[in-house]
């Protein structure tokens, strides 16, 4: 089960809870503490897809670098074959210049979108794990304020 689902299972769990007066609610602690796990299960999953992200990140950056190196050396091996027409290794030179630009500019605008992927990524997951905070702290002092209610009133 992915992150989403199982905060749409406390949701679901929340909804279908009591509800007190003073927007306190009463929840199933067992079904509670079992979502509880299945996050804590799930986060490290989310950290992985990340973490392979970056992986394929520099992988694909890696492969940039190579294919650049290639066309550059492809370059120079066409320069030296034609050393004897100035015309031709001006021209060369210009072109490989020109795809050398072309293949670090790929790589930078590849580093850059599959970084703000990543931030993007983290940052929703981050938003969501706020939510869910608040909304077990939120059920503690709930549930703490009960205990207290009921043992002021025994």
């Amino acid at each position: 089960m992915d992150l989403e689902d199982l905060i749409d299972e406390l949701e679901g769990l929340l909804q279908r809870a009591i509800h007190i007066p003073g927007g306190k609610v009463l929840i199933d602690e067992a079904t509670f503490r079992q979502i509880l796990s299945e996050l804590r299960n799930t986060v490290p999953d989310q950290l992985q897809i990340g973490n392979r992200i970056a992986s394929e990140r520099e992988r694909i950056l890696a492969d940039a670098r190579a294919q650049a190196q290639r066309i550059t050396d492809e370059a120079r091996s066409l320069l030296n074959a034609r050393l004897d027409d100035q015309a031709v290794v001006q021209a060369a030179r210009q072109r490989a210049k020109e795809i050398q630009i072309e293949a670090e500019q790929k790589a930078a605008t590849l580093r850059t979108e599959t970084n703000q992927y990543v931030v993007g990524q983290f940052g929703g997951l981050e938003a969501r794990l706020q939510r869910l905070l608040r909304e077990v702290q939120a059920g503690q002092r709930v549930l703490g304020q009960e205990r207290t209610e009921s043992g002021s009133q025994s």
